[in-house]
């Protein structure tokens, strides 16, 4: 199958959940995370603003904050560059051109991870081997390519995974783990 396919499948299976579905699977998922190793022993957590019918993120954000852990999540260009920066307050987010959440670049601080960082990666669809099929414009796996630290985590719909993805392009880059709201799988 090739990734324009399974986009546009993804998204019909994504776009068919209730809003409390996704709340509900959600819920699960970031309390899955929270029970790992990986998550406990992280210090900063990357990850995306949710928006439309991704999994959602922004509301376990005060959580994470009171776990004693810094939250990091994107800023993005158009041209693939993609930077994280601090979040302390959900009040920092603004709508961007293009309809994502996300802080203002100049009162930012761009923050690159640690080793014991953790990354929430949004995804379309992902297999049991980690391969990542995103929304097409290759701001993670630029990112990835650049950063070779922290511990990647997929976070998506159960009904959102595949048993195999056929990679096309090297650029691709192969999470370490997945977390559905049915389980969280280290691959890594």
């Amino acid at each position: 199958m090739y990734k324009k396919t399974i986009r546009k499948d993804m998204l019909k299976i994504r776009n068919a959940f209730s809003e409390q579905e996704i709340t509900q699977k959600s819920t699960v998922m970031w309390e899955n995370l929270m029970q790992t190793d990986v998550y406990q022993k992280a210090d900063i957590i990357f990850t995306y603003v949710s928006a439309h019918k991704e999994a959602k993120t922004t509301p376990f954000f005060d959580k994470i904050w009171h776990d004693s852990k810094k939250i990091a999540v994107p800023i993005i260009e158009e041209n693939r560059n993609m930077d994280f920066v601090y979040l302390n307050d959900i009040a920092e987010l603004t709508e961007s051109k293009w309809g994502i959440a996300e802080p203002k670049r100049e009162n930012s601080t761009i923050i690159l991870p640690t080793k014991n960082s953790l990354f929430v990666v949004p995804a379309l669809a992902i297999d049991k081997k980690g391969n990542r099929i995103g929304y097409g414009r290759g701001y993670y796996d630029t990112y990835f390519s650049k950063v070779n630290c922290g511990f990647k985590m997929g976070f998506l719909f159960s009904a959102q995974q595949l048993e195999e993805i056929e990679i096309l392009q090297n650029t691709d880059v192969a999470l370490d783990g997945i977390v559905t709201e049915k389980a969280v799988t280290i691959l890594s």
